[in-house]
């Protein structure tokens, strides 16, 4: 299942750099599939919880943007991020316990900025492919602990 998951991941990331769209259905598949992995890992209570947790966690980061967007930016809250970028932040609530959820996305965030300044002269749009570039630190996150077994992140 795991490397299903690094294969849908990949797919993410490339339909995202490439053509800045990615299809609704790999969002939806990958949520699926990364809480099912985290399901196996746990407890449903604890697996619930966690997962509500996370999403409220996502609600509220939305609601903040979409009036930091309408306020200060003067624009639509989806002219200043994609709705793939939402749906890839849920894959990542489904996918994880609250520990592991907040401290992956919070790094993958500063992953994406990192890389974009790097990648940013050779980019032809110079929009960040946010949910690709989170898919690529998932995507090295979960390898390298598939790899040298680090840290069980559905423990933490």
């Amino acid at each position: 299942m795991t490397y299903l998951l690094l294969l849908l991941l990949s797919i993410i990331f490339l339909q995202d750099v490439k053509e800045r769209k990615v299809y609704v259905f790999l969002f939806i598949l990958s949520a699926f599939l990364g809480g099912s992995i985290y399901y196996l890992n746990s407890i449903l209570s604890v697996f619930l919880i966690n997962i509500g947790v996370n999403l409220i966690f996502i609600l509220l980061l939305f609601f903040i943007l979409k009036l930091y967007c309408k306020y200060k930016l003067k624009k639509n809250i989806f002219e200043a991020i994609g709705l793939g970028d939402f749906l890839f932040f849920i894959v990542l609530a489904v996918s994880f316990p609250i520990v592991s959820f907040f401290v992956l996305f919070s790094i993958s965030l500063i992953f994406s900025l990192v890389l974009y300044i790097v990648l940013k002269p050779i980019l032809k749009q110079k929009t960040i492919p946010l949910a690709g570039f989170q898919a690529l630190f998932l995507i090295i996150i979960i390898s390298l602990n598939l790899a040298l077994n680090i840290i069980n992140l559905y423990i933490i």
